[in-house]
């Protein structure tokens, strides 16, 4: 049997199971709670060819899928069609613990070689995985021949971060990557803009991408041939997209009349005469024949897509949302469900048997044997083995007065002379001097897929900017969805090639709100890695509110798989980063949110170094300033503890020593990791009621932090103790550091005003 009879009843089956899914979840497994389970019938079967040619002709062994998130039945039939997944799985479509929703390694990663979903941000970090493949090849000798194949709706490419990341360099010359895109022309609640159709090759072209689109399919193209066929093609691709989807609405007869001359228009008498040699089903058939639907067409296009190797390619498939269903061209389709009659009658049009709706292809049909001729999909290599040269401790020194930002930069150039150096890659969005990385570049170059020349070489520079093959620095545009989205493809490799790489990313403080939603999709994706942000708060006062950050804390407290600390000395920030990079190195460990700030620290504050200040550092804090001590300690009358991270320490240390002067004593803790100790509640013995001692029971709370003041604010509600959260709480401004800690509340005054406060004094 041809080739592409087997692909065509093997597509019917797709179609089938993709709808059936979604049916079974919604009308015929209990659901007790009555919620609309949904699937999304329509979006899955206008992708039903592409997946099929896909699955089923042109994978390689060693290549990598993103599948666009609303396609999830049809992948999932395919997955079971091929072996991956048992019968029992498909009834379980968006169930607790059943496949997910949409294609998630971190629920389903036994199928799924990339988490899509959030729209746009996979596409983006399945296309940086094939420049972290890049980079493995460069540094490591990983070579092979896998692409990078990349689904989406052309609604999704609305996404303004899809645009930011083609503009890369480097991803110009990634040739291993293959967009295919599903113009079925609508987004969830309207038909996509004529404009938006229009733009897309020329947008990737200006990229610099190869293109090829599949807009007719080979019948509709034949009759284009014909005499007067150009006069239907003309009419075609002059229509608008709503006009092309009503026609696909229309009844045959009427479809028609609205070819040849509807709305008043004059009746093209020669393109009349064409469609008069064809019935009305004929003509039907082929308005709806597209190219995204042609498997012969969508092999080809692969096939040709597959030899290119020096430039990334798209392929843009015309399709019809809810193909093959009584559903297809409505514009309100989206969301729309078949109806258990439509199910009954799709299933007699396919041949489904009544009690053989889950059925896969029976052995030794044409189906299976295909199935069994076809190489193997991409399986994850072994796991790497732990590293275990990131050493625990430093013999580094640091300034007596220094920043963490500044302690970032030396630990780093630290690590650039030690052999776990090789596994390190950094990251920065344009802001590399700022963020302390100009010594690390200075050693380890800038990576580039193809060596640079550098025009500055002979002049005196605080930085060299020496791009080539070997560098470790990926420097990329100001653009924060990119930053986090290429963490997340490079904290996978471990993963997705059995090479551990240890990403360190640097921005702006402030701007980690801007690329968000790529920093969540990089960690649900399961990728491992760490954000360096700076500055913090409002101490780099004169830079104003744009540049300042007051919501972050929460963000760190809030966000799942990364631990958020703030360190306030030196030291800490050694420790810390170096902690979290063992954490990766082993294949163990969460990702680092480490935010730090550029006020100088007087170091000869903090604790000298020890096995025990270090353990409490990655706890999540320790107490500084012992008041037990003192003869007159009365954890009733006269104690207080002021809780503070990072660059504020100092202001609760001259607060304590201002509460002195008026009898008030108080404990100074320095909380490293607000997320640490939050978290740690849920123990059974909660960190934080070892730092503080069972005779220090109603000892009110005073927190600080260089934020929003909420980050802090459950300390004393943990205790069981009344609390004051200071932070910032309100945009900030230009000024004095003076004058804007003083405004805001979180000056040392202020700290000890409220001390007193809450003892009465």
């Amino acid at each position: 049997m041809d080739e592409f009879a087997i692909l065509e009843r093997i597509q019917r089956r797709v179609l089938w199971l993709s709808t059936w899914m979604v049916h079974h979840a919604n009308f015929v497994r209990p659901n007790p709670d009555g919620t609309k389970v949904g699937g999304h019938q329509a979006s899955s079967s206008s992708i039903v060819g592409l997946l099929t040619a896909l699955y089923f002709h042109a994978l390689r062994p060693d290549d990598l899928v993103a599948v666009k998130p609303h396609a999830a039945p049809a992948f999932y039939a395919i997955q079971y069609l091929r072996g991956r997944l048992p019968k029992t799985a498909l009834a379980e479509l968006r169930s607790f613990g059943g496949l997910q929703a949409y294609p998630s390694r971190r629920r389903n990663p036994a199928i799924v070689d990339l988490s899509t979903g959030s729209m746009g941000l996979g596409a983006v970090q399945a296309t940086f995985c094939a420049l972290g493949s890049r980079y493995l090849a460069d540094h490591f000798g990983v070579t092979g021949t896998g692409r990078v194949i990349v689904m989406v709706g052309d609604a999704e490419l609305d996404e303004g971060n899809v645009w930011e990341a083609l503009g890369e360099e480097a991803v110009r010359g990634l040739g291993r990557v293959l967009w295919i895109v599903d113009v079925n022309r609508q987004a969830l609640d309207r038909v996509v803009p004529d404009s938006r159709t229009r733009q897309l090759g020329a947008l990737f072209s200006a990229c610099g991408w190869r293109v090829i689109e599949l807009r007719w399919g080979g019948k509709l193209e034949a009759l284009f041939r014909q005499r007067d066929g150009e006069r239907l093609r003309r009419r075609l691709e002059a229509m608008s997209n709503a006009e092309y989807q009503r026609l696909l609405r229309q009844p045959a007869g009427a479809l028609r009349k609205a070819l040849v001359g509807d709305a008043g228009r004059k009746i093209d008498k020669a393109l009349d005469r064409l469609l008069g040699r064809l019935g009305d089903p004929e003509v039907a058939a082929l308005v709806a024949d597209l190219g995204g639907h042609d498997l012969r067409l969508i092999a080809a296009a692969l096939d040709a897509a597959g030899g290119e190797r020096g430039r990334p390619t798209v392929i843009l498939a015309h399709t019809i949302k809810g193909w093959g269903l009584p559903l297809a061209g409505d514009p309100l389709n989206h969301t729309a469900l078949l109806t258990p009659a439509q199910v009954d009658e799709l299933r007699a049009s396919l041949g489904i048997a009544r009690g053989a709706e889950w059925d896969g292809f029976a052995p030794g049909s044409a189906e299976a044997e295909l199935v069994r001729r076809l190489p193997p999909l991409f399986t994850p290599p072994a796991a790497a083995p732990p590293r275990a040269d990131v050493p625990a401790a430093l013999d580094e020194t640091y300034p007596t007065e220094s920043s963490t930002q500044e302690a970032f930069g030396r630990v780093l150039g630290a690590l650039a002379r030690l052999p776990v150096a090789d596994a390190i890659v950094t990251v920065s969005a344009d802001v590399a001097v700022t963020t302390h990385l100009a010594g690390w570049i200075n050693r380890k170059g800038v990576y580039f897929p193809a060596a640079k020349p550098n025009p500055f070489a002979d002049l005196p520079q605080a930085m060299q900017w020496k791009e080539s093959p070997a560098g470790q620095h990926i420097e990329l545009g100001i653009a924060e969805h990119n930053l986090f989205l290429l963490l997340g493809a490079l904290g996978l490799t471990r993963e997705l090639s059995g090479v551990t790489l240890l990403p360190i990313g640097t921005l702006y403080d402030p701007f980690v709100p801007r690329g968000l939603d790529a920093l969540y999709h990089a960690l649900y994706s399961g990728a491992r890695f760490v954000v360096a942000a700076t500055p913090s708060g409002v101490s780099l006062s004169p830079e104003g509110g744009a540049h300042q950050s007051v919501i972050t804390p929460g963000i760190g407290v809030a966000l799942p798989a990364i631990a958020y600390f703030e360190p306030a000395f030196a030291r800490e920030v050694e420790w810390i980063l170096l902690d979290a990079l063992a954490g990766l190195a082993g294949g163990t460990g969460e990702s680092l949110y480490l935010r730090l700030s550029t006020k100088p620290v007087d170091q000869s504050l903090a604790p000298p170094p020890s096995a025990e200040y270090r353990e409490r550092v990655l706890r999540g804090g320790y107490r500084l300033v012992d008041a037990r001590g003192e003869p007159a300690w009365d954890p009733e009358a006269n104690g207080v503890h002021l809780f503070a991270a990072g660059a504020m320490v100092t202001e609760a240390v001259e607060a304590g020593r201002l509460l002195g002067e008026r009898g008030v004593l108080a404990n100074v803790f320095v909380v490293t990791s607000p997320d640490r100790l939050y978290r740690g509640l849920r123990s059974p013995r909660p960190y934080l009621e070892e730092l503080v001692s069972a005779d220090e029971e109603g000892v009110p709370v005073v927190s600080v932090l260089d934020g929003h003041s909420h980050a802090l604010a459950f300390i004393g509600a943990a205790l069981g103790v009344p609390q004051l959260p200071l932070g910032v709480d309100d945009f900030g401004q230009s000024g004095a550091r003076a004058d804007l800690y003083r405004h805001y509340g979180i000056d040392a005054a202020a700290i000890a005003r409220a001390g007193a406060t809450l003892l009465g004094a």
